[in-house]
């Protein structure tokens, strides 16, 4: 068995902690980056004529209600 004295320990002990915390940031990290992305390609339109409120391809300035087939153009906050 290796001979470790107490401060050793404490230093590995608290840098394999700090080592896994980090890992665990950078995994929700990225797990978080790839389920937003889809999402906020998207752009929202609202229909003026019936009041629905649905979604389009990102970069598209007017988009066709589902509900009426009226062509309205995106919403912007």
């Amino acid at each position: 068995m290796i001979p470790l004295d107490v401060i050793t320990f404490y230093l590995l002990y608290t840098g394999v902690g700090l080592l896994f915390v980090f890992g665990l940031w950078i995994y929700f990290d990225q797990k978080d980056k790839q389920r937003l992305i889809p999402r906020q390609s998207k752009v929202i339109f609202h229909c003026i004529k019936c009041s629905q409120i649905y979604t389009g391809a990102h970069g598209s300035e007017e988009g066709e209600c589902p509900r009426c087939h009226f062509n309205n153009s995106r919403l912007r906050f």
